[in-house]
């Protein structure tokens, strides 16, 4: 079943389209123009458009052609209705944008397999998706295998050159051989063992911690009713004993619902990712902005950092892409982690640029009024 947005200027035929349309279980709500339909798809898109072509004011084309031209939007399939004699008007319609057409007076039959058709296409298009995400989601859990290999196989050598060193001290103490000068310089040397095995363990504990952001793409989002407020204090209060200044800046006591987990999740991927690749000199900083209005919540994500330091924001998107190679605190996902986060798990959508001072990550994310 499928929420549905029907539009049209007399009153009968919602009443019609809404009859058919819930009596075989869909969710359908109704506009009596373009205008108020426009309101209704930016407070919660709907899977499916049924318009009409000819309205006073702003015409069914023309509100294809907006929903078309919008982002958010444009993946929304629309239905024409109109009579028999507009064909020119249904071959505008279709250039314009739609899916497909109905004819009045309504046949009921006609309207549910047409409807039942952009459903399937739609069912369709998710499964594909879905695929395409599992699929890039192996293949970055093959490449962490993989990445973790080297940094894992450093750190059991490491230690296990520390195990055999103090054997050897333990076997020359207990045979009273034990050489002072030999003795300081094998500790010497299994200090630096332990100093090479935790910096690449803390290099896999990141990949780990990048897996489980992974995982969170595929998990249930769980909606609940948030005050920006809160969200604000939690992202703050997580990163104040780093080496980074967060400003959080929202207006008070707005309050609506969705996912506050994984937003908060998305908002401690990218601090960590500007932390990773930091500043060359002075302190960090990063200065968020949150503000809901119209069923939209929207995050501006600014860092004093390097910015996007000799890679393109494709680039920057692609698994293990980073500028700080064989760093323990950059495993390079971060960017990648944040990307599905925000598109695949909360519906949204982002950008990414280089402005005076750093790097900026634009994001719009669908929200349920409270």
């Amino acid at each position: 079943m499928a929420d549905i947005l029907v539009v049209d200027d007399v009153a009968e035929n919602l009443h019609m389209l809404q009859l058919i349309l819930r009596q075989q279980g869909h969710t359908v709500l109704a506009a009596i123009n373009a205008e108020i339909a426009l309101n209704i798809i930016k407070r919660k898109p709907p899977e499916l458009v049924i318009t009409d072509i000819k309205m006073p004011g702003t015409s069914g084309i023309e509100l294809c052609k907006i929903l078309k031209t919008e982002k958010h939007t444009s993946h929304i399939p629309v239905i024409f209705v109109s009579v028999h004699s507009d064909t020119d008007w249904i071959v505008e319609a279709l250039h314009a944008g739609g899916n497909d057409y109905i004819t009045k007076p309504f046949i009921p039959a006609e309207i549910l397999a047409r409807v039942d058709t952009q459903i399937k296409l739609l069912d369709a298009q998710k499964s594909a998706v879905k695929q395409q995400l599992s699929q890039v989601m192996n293949e970055m859990v093959i490449g962490v295998a993989h990445e973790i290999n080297t940094p894992l196989g450093t750190a059991i050598t490491a230690v296990s050159h520390c195990s055999d060193t103090v054997h050897k001290l333990i076997s020359a103490l207990q045979t009273n051989s034990a050489d002072p000068e030999v003795f300081a310089d094998k500790l010497a040397q299994c200090d630096t063992s332990l100093a090479l095995s935790q910096k690449n363990l803390t290099r896999v504990a990141k990949f780990v911690s990048m897996v489980k952001q992974i995982a969170r793409v595929e998990c249930p989002v769980s909606p609940t009713r948030v005050n920006l407020s809160y969200l604000a204090d939690k992202v703050h209060s997580a990163w104040s004993d780093k080496p980074v200044d967060v400003h959080v800046a929202v207006n008070q006591n707005q309050v609506a619902v969705f996912d506050g987990g994984l937003v908060a999740s998305v908002l401690d991927t990218l601090i960590a990712n500007s932390l990773s690749h930091g500043r060359q000199e002075g302190a960090l900083q990063v200065n968020i902005v949150i503000s809901i209005e119209d069923g939209v919540l929207s995050i501006s994500c600014a860092d004093n950092g390097l910015g996007l330091d000799g890679i393109s924001e494709e680039d920057m998107l692609k698994p293990f892409v980073t500028t700080k190679r064989g760093n323990t605190g950059h495993v390079g996902l971060s960017a990648s982690v944040a990307a599905n986060l925000i598109v695949n798990a909360l519906d949204g959508t982002y950008s990414v640029r280089n402005h005076q001072h750093g790097l900026e990550w634009q994001i719009s994310l669908p929200v349920d009024a409270v």
